[in-house]
């Protein structure tokens, strides 16, 4: 199993890599390899990429800014 994980620089993906390694192949995106807020980016990778499963584990951290 192909699994995509986005988001995998930050704290839970860093968990979710190890955790979904007993599950197949885990392929880690973080914003340099897929920046989430190009569609047309993301549509590209993941074709490319075919997975199996995507986990998305990318969050906006910048609270004050999010207001």
């Amino acid at each position: 199993m192909r699994i995509a994980l986005l988001g995998a620089s930050g704290q839970v993906g860093f968990e979710l890599r190890r955790a979904l390694a007993l599950l197949g192949e885990v392929v880690v995106l973080d914003r340099s390899e897929c920046d989430l807020s190009d569609p047309v980016v993301l549509h590209r990778v993941l074709v490319q990429l075919a997975p199996d499963a995507i986990v998305n584990a990318a969050a906006y951290t910048a609270v004050d800014d999010a207001e």
